[in-house]
């Protein structure tokens, strides 16, 4: 995997993406689904799904046995 190829594509994709602009019952959502999370925000897990993409992830089980990866983890800012 090559870390700065992807953390650019996705950061790329991410910035299209505007959150302010969505209806105030979306934003209400993903308040709550913060709320309730510790450490996987809305924005990691949209960060997530956008490199299983990019990745062609097969699955979510792919997507899962990927995340014991550092540099994966690094990329997407989580610990």
């Amino acid at each position: 995997m090559d870390k700065y190829k992807t953390k650019m594509t996705i950061n790329k994709w991410f910035s299209y993406i505007s959150l302010e602009t969505l209806s105030e019952s979306s934003r209400q959502t993903i308040s709550q689904f913060n709320r309730y999370s510790k450490k996987l925000t809305f924005k990691k897990v949209l960060k997530l799904f956008l490199y299983a993409i990019n990745d062609e992830t097969d699955s979510l089980r792919h997507l899962d046995q990927q995340l014991v990866n550092p540099k994966l983890k690094e990329v997407m800012g989580m610990e």
